[in-house]
């Protein structure tokens, strides 16, 4: 009999063992279900919040960003003689930052920020007025709804044009469209040429918008505040803000901007770089170590199933002594003997590894739907589920077959 036709037959042969004990495979397959329900249900809940939050960072603009900003001193009003003696943060530093590395960096903006009193023939409120620059809009996830961006002479020149969030455009607006319309900032009059998409975002349904804070913005040219609000002529700015899509190259860049930075600051340290990907890093680090936790607690399962099966298929062993003994007094080698019992156990552990992964996807979804997020079911976290719990089926099946194949052919024929 060649090798497919002796698997073949051994494969049949576990078969019918296991429809004539279904109490006792039942058992035995039943850590295995547990494990790899576990393993995978843990696996899928922890990749689902993850997917939803990065969701959410994409809805942001990405989580490719450096952003720099004034140090807490100085923004606390609290700054050494030779940081008041600097200029601060300035667009200068977002020219020579983009500079400095034109293949890494793929976008840049600046924002200068101010509170002023906004109002139109249908509202009277103080908002803060977000002057920008640069890649601003694609960098925070906005679009245009209607209207258009601001030119290039607008944002050089400072000129007196704004665009309105969706929260923004409904209160000042309420009526009727907005492009073409002008707002009164404080004192100036200033036209509205863009009107921005509305920014959605919510954890579970039925939770309110997390991005609504995000619709009130009213944008001006970030000159327009510095020269025009403020009065600063050194057009200082509040965040500069780089776009590196290849990860691997952030921290070099970081190390080489605040080169630059220190240079334009007069070597003093008035400035803070926030890099948004290492704070993902981090949280993909801490999602790793529940990955963890829930592989281990599935291992935990399979070890825990394995030692019973062990026992109970030393017990099985007891009563198929004669079957085995008249199986090597008709030429069965106890190699052939080891490999039965190994294709049993292999053959239990799949089903039980199929009925886990389905009881996986289930709790999966349950739980998913308890905290009102799209579940995620990635292959890999399948794969490896069913590869954690084939190799402890076939572990713990090792020694019941070990000693199955030892059998003396005399003394089973003769065991009663």
């Amino acid at each position: 009999m060649n090798a497919t036709g002796a698997f073949g037959l051994r494969v049949a042969e576990s078969w019918t063992e296991i429809r004539e004990n279904l109490g006792r495979s039942a058992l035995q397959a039943l850590g295995v279900m547990v494990g790899v329900a576990s393993v995978l249900g843990g696996f899928s809940i922890s990749d689902s919040h993850e997917a939803r939050s990065d969701e959410r960072w994409r809805k942001l603009g990405g989580m490719e960003r450096l952003n720099v900003q004034p140090a807490a001193a100085i923004k606390d009003g609290t700054p050494s003689a030779l940081q008041s003696a600097n200029l601060g943060l300035r667009n200068l530093d977002a020219d020579e930052g983009e500079e400095m590395n034109r293949k890494a960096v793929n976008a840049t903006s600046v924002q200068k920020n101010a509170r002023a009193r906004v109002r139109s023939t249908y509202a009277d409120q103080t908002r803060q007025i977000s002057g920008i620059g640069g890649d601003f809009l694609p960098l925070n996830g906005y679009e245009i709804e209607r209207g258009r961006l601001f030119s290039t002479s607008e944002l050089e020149a400072g000129a007196p044009v704004c665009l309105l969030g969706a929260e923004a455009a409904a209160v000042f607006f309420p009526t009727g469209d907005a492009i073409g319309e002008s707002v009164s900032v404080e004192d100036a009059r200033v036209v509205v040429v863009g009107v921005l998409r509305e920014l959605v975002f919510r954890w579970r349904d039925g939770d309110g918008n997390a991005f609504a804070w995000r619709n009130r913005l009213i944008a001006v040219p970030s000159t327009y505040v510095a020269t025009r609000m403020q009065g600063d002529r050194y057009q200082r700015v509040d965040r500069v803000t780089f776009k590196i899509p290849d990860l691997t190259l952030m921290e070099g860049f970081a190390n080489d901007l605040v080169a630059v930075l220190k240079a334009n600051h007069r070597l003093q340290d008035d400035f803070r770089i926030d890099d948004i990907a290492a704070r993902m890093r981090k949280r993909q680090s801490q999602g790793q170590v529940y990955n963890i936790v829930f592989l281990l607690s599935g291992v935990l399962s399979l070890i825990g199933g394995g030692m019973v099966n062990v026992n109970i298929q030393l017990a099985s062993l007891k009563e198929r002594v004669r079957e085995i003994g008249v199986r090597m007094a008709i030429g069965a080698s106890g190699r052939e003997i080891f490999k039965s019992f190994l294709t049993e156990a292999m053959l239990l552990t799949m089903l039980g590894s199929l009925v886990g992964l389905l009881l996986g996807v289930l709790f999966s979804k349950a739980i998913c739907s308890f905290l009102e997020i799209p579940a995620l079911l990635r292959p890999s976290s399948f794969l490896l589920a069913f590869g954690v719990a084939a190799g402890f089926g076939v572990l713990f099946a090792l020694y019941p077959a070990w000693k199955a194949s030892r059998l003396s052919p005399m003394e089973a024929l003769r065991y009663e």
